[in-house]
């Protein structure tokens, strides 16, 4: 997962989900490492299947491990999560987007307002790392 902070308002880059399998929520985009790859290569390929843009100053801020329930099945995670920077800095004055690699209808891509409690930030731990993130 990578932490995409907007300098002019503390914003986080999120997905946000609003569909049938759980209650509205939000969390950094990013996606599944490949057989081979480094997690870092990951954040930086996902955001291009994501939303078509490019990182940059990839930085880890830490791991998380998640466990949780996700169509009737129990689900555990090890989440990798940097922080990183847009390379076009217009990609920041996008309001809302679809995820170009998604199947559903349930899922955007928005700014989270700095501060915001809700709806639940996922994964347990990741408000804490991008906090770190504003330092």
């Amino acid at each position: 997962m990578v932490v995409i902070r907007r300098e002019r308002d503390g914003a986080l880059l999120v997905s946000a989900y609003s569909g049938p399998e759980a209650g509205p929520f939000h969390r950094p985009l990013g996606g599944h490492v490949e057989f081979g790859e480094y997690a870092d290569r990951t954040v930086r390929r996902e955001l291009v299947e994501e939303i078509g843009q490019q990182i940059t100053d990839v930085q880890p801020l830490g791991v998380l491990e998640n466990i949780f329930r996700w169509q009737g099945s129990l689900e555990h995670e090890i989440v990798f999560v940097f922080r990183a920077r847009f390379a076009d800095p217009a990609a920041y004055e996008i309001s809302e987007q679809r995820i170009r690699d998604a199947a559903d209808e349930w899922t955007t891509v928005i700014w989270r307002p700095a501060g915001a409690h809700s709806p639940p930030f996922y994964p347990d731990g990741i408000q804490g790392l991008a906090d770190q993130a504003e330092a």
